[in-house]
């Protein structure tokens, strides 16, 4: 659990360490991280995860505020006023959700392949206590 709680709270998975992206606007997380120096893209393709972690969520929020529209306004409400409402929800949290997507999907992957000696920092795994 502690690994997914850094992923969502845009830390490193395996040491915790934050100031992982290089500008919020930018969205370009560091190559390696500064404290642990794991290297973020581990396989060819990797970001592919954060990238559909990112789409199934949005598309979650969405059909949520459809619904909801839906079951407070009632069934007689126009196809474009729901568009109205849902489509900035549609536009704004996916670039929003952007980072904290990427460090989630790290730390889904760490959970289904642990990171191995070799990819840290050797001054870390000295260090190192966790």
């Amino acid at each position: 659990m502690r690994v997914l709680w850094r992923g969502l709270t845009m830390a490193c998975g395996v040491c915790g360490a934050r100031g992982l992206f290089e500008k919020w606007g930018m969205f370009s997380i560091t190559q390696d991280c500064p404290r642990c120096g794991l290297h973020f893209e581990r396989m060819e393709g990797h970001s592919l995860g954060a990238v559909a972690i990112n789409t199934v969520t949005s598309s979650a929020l969405v059909l949520v505020v459809v619904a909801l529209s839906l079951v407070v306004l009632g069934t007689d409400v126009s196809t474009s006023f729901l568009l109205v409402i849902a489509a900035p929800v549609g536009v704004v949290f996916p670039i929003l959700f952007d980072p904290i997507s990427r460090t989630l999907w790290n730390a889904v992957e760490l959970l289904m392949r642990p990171v191995s000696d070799e990819e840290l920092d050797p001054r870390f795994r000295a260090g190192s206590s966790e």
